[in-house]
């Protein structure tokens, strides 16, 4: 048995049965659909978020003079920067729908139990006022949101199996039964909220946010929202992607400390931080150069293709090359092939140490990130090229090319390889049939 049949049968022996378990996992499948559900709200406001930041004097003055700037922000400052208080509906909608109960009432629960778990109040001085922490609706809560929506659609799903509900006579219209059969459920539920907000006031840590962000959160962005722990997952990432393993599920698990550092950027931001001084600026940044193209950095391999000398590289470019510029790259995966081919096994695991390597170079010695805008959202098709100079303006545009073309470096001798191999198998073919 060779490395490569070695290595893939260690792989699938240890990261198999994981991704399947997280692929089939209820709470993950809720929590991707959660985060899924909330982009419309990113991407809706993506236009008020570059139009209120376009770095043009007359554009910026024509905002102050006519007071529209200050909305602009506020619209983008109660939707991206509060993202908690939309996960924490959406996440108990989806888990509740997928056992097949009524998700509407589950979100609403959701949404009310998150609300009633902050503390009511805040001091001003040594008067308490009346109001909710804006942070604890934004990064600090994200953490508490998708575990209180998870809890709540479980808690709501098999209370309602258990068929604890409110018995009403046929002839209640059904739109009425519905409202209040979960009558009993609800109660149970907010007994259940009642008794974690007491036991959480008992803790030095008075609420359970502080607790939740200092027990689980605050660890977890320790470690996992390291640049360099990124770099290293989307390789490890890559690498699974090359035995076969989809990324989506691996990318599932990461995706809560992708988006609590991503919501305290924009937060800050708004709150006037410079850009260069943003808390997880260099990690904000770092899955751009880690990215470029899909799983694997495979837009660098496309652009190569039209160096190709073989007929079956010449007519996969034809079909592969635009989608890889909009990110979608399994046409380059299974196409070439990518995956399970020993040839580009080394390029696959190299591109993505490569990019985040020259990112961090570029990040903090460089300085690319000086004009970054993390307000900014784009839908995940937008090409690596062109979305960079949207959101940081043209040093950090550059220096993603500057990383297309590293890559591009990466990838050529092995692509030349597999060219070759291709163009040889065709040749042997041709001769063949010129003998016949």
């Amino acid at each position: 048995m060779s490395f490569m049949d070695r290595l893939q049968a260690g792989l699938d022996k240890m990261m198999g049965p994981l991704a399947q378990r997280l692929s089939d996992s209820k709470i993950i499948t809720a929590l991707t659909a959660g985060m899924m559900s909330t982009m419309p709200i990113t991407l809706g406001v993506a236009g008020f978020a570059i139009l209120a930041n376009l770095p043009i004097p007359f554009w910026q003055n024509f905002l102050t003079s006519t007071g529209m700037g200050p909305h602009m922000l506020d619209i983008v400052a109660a939707t991206t920067s509060m993202l908690a208080i939309y996960i924490a509906p959406v996440v108990a909608y989806h888990y509740t729908k997928n056992e097949g109960e009524n998700a509407l009432t589950a979100a609403l629960l959701a949404l009310a139990a998150f609300i009633v778990l902050m503390p009511q109040t805040i001091k001003a001085g040594d008067t308490p006022i009346a109001a909710l922490l804006s942070s604890n609706l934004g990064s600090n809560g994200i953490f508490a949101a998708m575990i209180i929506s998870v809890l709540i659609g479980m808690s709501y799903s098999w209370l309602m199996k258990k068929n604890i509900k409110l018995k009403l006579p046929n002839s209640v219209p059904p739109n009425v039964s519905e409202s209040l059969s979960p009558t009993f459920v609800a109660m149970i539920i907010f007994f259940g909220v009642f008794v974690v907000r007491y036991l959480a006031g008992l803790t030095p840590y008075d609420d359970i946010f502080n607790l939740l962000n200092t027990l689980v959160a605050q660890p977890v962005m320790l470690f996992g929202s390291s640049p360099w722990a990124l770099i290293f997952f989307l390789t490890f990432v890559n690498l699974c992607w090359f035995f076969g393993i989809h990324p989506a599920s691996l990318l599932s698990v990461y995706m809560p400390v992708l988006l609590a550092a991503g919501t305290a950027n924009t937060e800050a931001y708004l709150a006037g931080t410079p850009s260069a001084e943003l808390p997880y600026l260099a990690f904000g940044l770092m899955y751009g150069f880690c990215y470029i193209g899909g799983t694997g950095n495979t837009l660098s391999l496309a652009f190569l293709m039209f160096l190709a000398k073989s007929e079956r590289y010449k007519a996969l470019r034809k079909v592969a090359v635009i989608p890889n510029i909009f990110n979608i790259n399994e046409p380059m995966i299974f196409g070439m092939p990518i995956m399970l081919n020993p040839i580009y096994f080394i390029p696959m695991l190299l591109t993505g140490l490569v990019g985040g390597t020259f990112g961090m170079f570029a990040v903090n010695i460089l300085g690319v990130g000086h004009g970054f805008n993390p307000t900014i959202s784009l839908p995940w098709v937008m090409p690596p090229f062109i979305g960079p100079f949207i959101t940081g303006g043209i040093t950090l545009g550059l220096a993603i090319i500057a990383t297309l073309a590293l890559q591009c470096v990466v990838w050529y001798p092995f692509f030349v390889m597999g060219d070759r191999q291709a163009l040889a198998e065709e040749q042997a073919i041709a001769a063949a049939s010129s003998e016949n």
